[in-house]
């Protein structure tokens, strides 16, 4: 999808068309009327500009590329999450129950976001401050969600989706915005149906094109399934797109979790995408993270260097500062990796939030 980003003066149009072009109505208003009507709406047009968060917002209601969202602040949805409506947002309960509970989570930590979710599960939790430190986060492999109709087109069982899905990871990645600044994109859809940090044509797995699974796939999906997931896919990416344009980041970062194998370290960053102006930074961070976490290690690019999210960053912004984190999961999962340890996971995610507490 290519979208061209409107000029506010379209926009404006969209909603006074009165104003604008007053012989295309049957409506007559009253000169003084007219002024003071026209007043207002710049006002609120100007509003709009100068408020990252509705300018977003007011882009995904003119292209209407998601269909109905949800967006507010977390006050609204928390207090609404019970109600019909926003039960009924959801595809199907299963996506709501994991939604619902997210916002009871995140509202114990900060009751002052604005949020926007999708009906795909993509949440964005928005604490964006103007003159500090914003960060981008994502953690698009976070997600567990499987409709009903595609889970049983796949021989994978959730046993085995637990062992590559990143559990936990929205959990310890977030405070780095939640208690700071910035904005968290998080997605509550596995990657088994689509992998939002592949290209187009790799997004949704095929037989024999991961090491871990042979065969996804009992039966492929239908074309129309499939245009229903990658219009997710494309969607996500109008939103990183949107977030861009509106939005000042001083870094985008990509939060991960990686299996336990031979050679892998505890902690690894990757830089691939890390323009050398911010490589000092980087060492900085590995050096904190090591002094942190006694007796662990900490390396670059082993095994991951960056995903394709933070490649397509760097090919249209080279001197944006990207950078991914891989936590092994024997930092915080028993041994089995069936189990979350809360505690770890308390712990790790209070170290990740302090390499960044003095920026």
């Amino acid at each position: 999808m290519d979208y061209k980003k409107p000029k506010w003066t379209d926009l404006f149009e969209k909603i006074s068309p009165i104003i604008i072009d007053p012989k295309t109505s049957s409506i007559t208003i009253g000169l003084s009327k007219r002024f003071f009507l026209f007043e207002f709406l710049k006002k609120i047009t100007k509003k709009i500009e100068d408020d990252p968060y509705l300018n977003f917002i007011s882009i995904l209601k003119y292209y209407k590329v998601l269909g109905n969202l949800l967006h507010g602040s977390i006050y609204e949805l928390h207090r609404d999450r019970n109600k019909g409506y926003f039960k009924d947002f959801f595809i199907d309960l299963d996506l709501y129950n994991i939604v619902k509970s997210d916002i009871e989570r995140v509202y114990e930590i900060n009751k002052t976001l604005n949020m926007t979710i999708t009906k795909k599960g993509v949440i964005i939790y928005d604490n964006y401050k103007h003159n500090q430190f914003n960060m981008l986060l994502l953690t698009t492999h976070s997600g567990t969600w499987m409709p009903k109709n595609i889970k049983e087109k796949q021989h994978i069982s959730n046993q085995t989706r637990y062992l590559e899905e990143d559990i936990a990871t929205d959990k310890i990645y977030s405070n780095m915005v939640l208690k700071k600044a910035g904005i968290w994109i998080d997605n509550k859809m596995s990657r088994f149906i689509c992998d939002y940090n592949r290209g187009p044509n790799k997004a949704i797995y095929s037989k024999n094109s991961e090491s871990w699974i042979k065969d996804l796939w009992k039966t492929e999906l239908s074309k129309k399934e499939k245009d229903w997931v990658m219009k997710g896919y494309n969607e996500f990416y109008f939103i990183l797109d949107q977030l861009i344009e509106t939005h000042k980041f001083n870094i985008i970062f990509d939060g991960h979790s990686m299996r336990d194998g031979k050679g892998r370290p505890d902690i690894s960053f990757g830089v691939k995408f890390v323009p050398n102006f911010y490589m000092p930074i980087v060492s900085h961070f590995k050096k904190k993270f090591a002094k942190m976490l006694c007796f662990c290690s900490v390396e670059f690019n082993a095994p991951y260097s960056g995903g394709y999210i933070l490649q397509r960053f760097h090919n249209k912004y080279p001197n944006v500062f990207t950078c991914s984190l891989e936590i092994n999961k024997k930092m915080y999962m028993s041994k089995n990796r069936k189990l979350v340890n809360e505690q770890k996971m308390n712990e790790l995610s209070d170290k990740v939030f302090n390499i960044f507490a003095d920026y």
